[in-house]
């Protein structure tokens, strides 16, 4: 078996380097069959992914949900499988997929393999994994970047994050269409949702798996802030889902068009601006999971 790793040193706040060096050292102790890179710059592992593909069969991601989206990205429409080793602040694709966050147990996955497809979403030229959004999640992820620097990383970064966000927290007027029917509403965020998690173990949508051919769309209708605040805690649990100001949806293709133009968030990575024109690709990515 063929294995290449690309690895984010800066995920986690510097976690990935030492993940990193640590993986390629008992890589190397067990005379495995594997190339291993560093990345140097944002979206660079797109490219290497894509370069991987074409002499490995595994390419894995080393770092955050960010670097795991880049790293589909590059395998999506090669005959390469997704490798994960999670070393971030969110890992919610460890989580959905059922990947152990301890990165030995993540790697010895990696080298006793199991294969299976997970579907994908597509929007415009991006490839997402876990989920795409706008609206407050995306201002959340914003808030998270500029404090890299801070104390607190992983979960309890988010939701301080989160918090900081509550205090300026605007209303959007948005027009969905989910598989050709629309509707309009005034909402603080909309979810499409591939996995379970999101903002570092949120179960934002329960139901919701990487291989059951559709996209759960979690819509958040206009709430208080006191009313928002109440509610958080409980979407660490699932508990969220009776709440009358969340809406769900399922569907394959779905558009969503503002009155105002708000930044996209996918898999953690900031890009581009609505409308948002999402499809799921249905097991169109084979990804490596636990026996």
């Amino acid at each position: 078996m063929s294995l290449a790793v690309i690895a984010n040193p800066l995920a986690g706040r510097g976690r990935g380097k030492k993940v990193g060096e640590e993986v390629r050292a008992q890589l190397a102790s067990k005379n495995a069959d594997f190339e291993f890179i560093f990345t140097t710059r944002s979206r660079e592992a797109i490219e290497l992914a894509h370069k991987a593909a074409e002499k490995h069969e595994i390419v894995c991601a080393l770092g955050g949900d960010g670097t795991i989206g880049e790293v589909l990205e590059g395998v999506y429409n090669t005959k390469s499988s997704l490798g994960i080793i999670p070393a971030g602040t969110g890992n919610d694709y460890a989580r959905g997929l059922g990947i152990p966050r301890d990165y030995n147990k993540a790697l010895e996955t990696i080298l006793n393999p199991r294969f299976t497809k997970m579907d994908v979403g597509l929007e415009s030229d991006k490839v997402f994994g876990v989920l795409a959004s706008v609206g407050f999640p995306v201002s959340v992820i914003d808030y998270v970047n500029r404090h890299r620097d801070g104390l607190l990383r992983g979960s309890p970064a988010i939701l301080v994050a989160t918090f900081q966000t509550i205090r300026l927290l605007p209303i959007h007027h948005v027009k969905i269409t989910i598989d050709g029917k629309s509707f309009e509403t005034s909402t603080i965020g909309v979810f499409l949702m591939n996995m379970p998690y999101g903002g570092g173990g949120l179960k934002f949508a329960p139901e919701a798996r990487y291989d059951d051919g559709k996209f759960t769309i979690l819509v958040i209708n206009e709430i208080s802030k006191p009313r928002l605040l109440w509610t958080l805690p409980r979407v660490y649990f699932g508990k969220h889902v009776n709440n009358p100001a969340c809406s769900f949806y399922e569907g394959r293709e779905v558009t969503i068009e503002s009155d105002l133009v708000l930044p996209k968030m996918f898999d953690g990575d900031l890009r581009s601006s609505t409308p948002m024109n999402a499809k799921l690709m249905p097991k169109a990515v084979s990804v490596v999971v636990p026996k």
